[in-house]
C-alpha cells in the first residue's frame, strides 16, 4: 500500500531547525544547491583513486603469471628436445620453397555419407 503523503517525512518547525542545525540536514541543504559538488564529484573521485589502487593488485597478478611463463631451469634446457639440424633442409625451409609441391587430395567417405557434390 502507497502512503498517502509519500516519503517526506513531516517535522515541527522545532524539529525542522534542530534537523537544519545537524550535519545531515546541512548536507542535504548544501546537496541541494550544488548536487554534483556533494555527489558527483566524490563519486568520480572514488572511482579514479580506486581505480589506480587496485592497478598494483592486477599489475602483481600478470607479473606472477609472467614470472611463471618465463621460467627455465638449466636442468629443462637441457632436456629439451633436440631436432637433427640439416644445412640444406634450413635452406629450403627458410626459403619457402616446397609450399607449391603438394596436391589436393578428397578425404574418403563413409559408407552412405554425401559427397557434397552439386552438378
Amino acid at each position: 500500500m502507497g502512503s498517502t503523503f509519500g516519503q517526506k517525512v513531516f517535522r515541527s518547525k522545532r524539529q525542522e531547525a534542530l534537523y537544519n542545525a545537524s550535519i545531515p540536514g546541512k548536507y542535504r541543504k548544501a546537496f541541494e544547491k550544488r548536487p554534483f559538488f556533494f555527489f558527483g564529484l566524490p563519486f568520480l573521485a572514488i572511482i579514479g583513486l580506486s581505480s589506480y589502487w587496485l592497478s598494483g593488485l592486477t599489475s602483481v597478478r600478470y607479473e606472477k603469471h609472467d614470472a611463471k611463463q618465463c621460467e627455465i631451469d638449466a636442468q629443462e634446457l637441457i632436456d629439451l628436445p633436440k631436432r637433427k639440424f640439416d644445412m640444406k633442409e634450413e635452406y629450403y625451409r627458410l626459403q619457402g620453397i616446397g609450399l607449391d609441391d603438394w596436391e589436393q587430395k578428397r578425404v574418403p567417405r563413409m559408407k552412405g555419407e554425401s559427397d557434397n557434390v552439386f552438378d
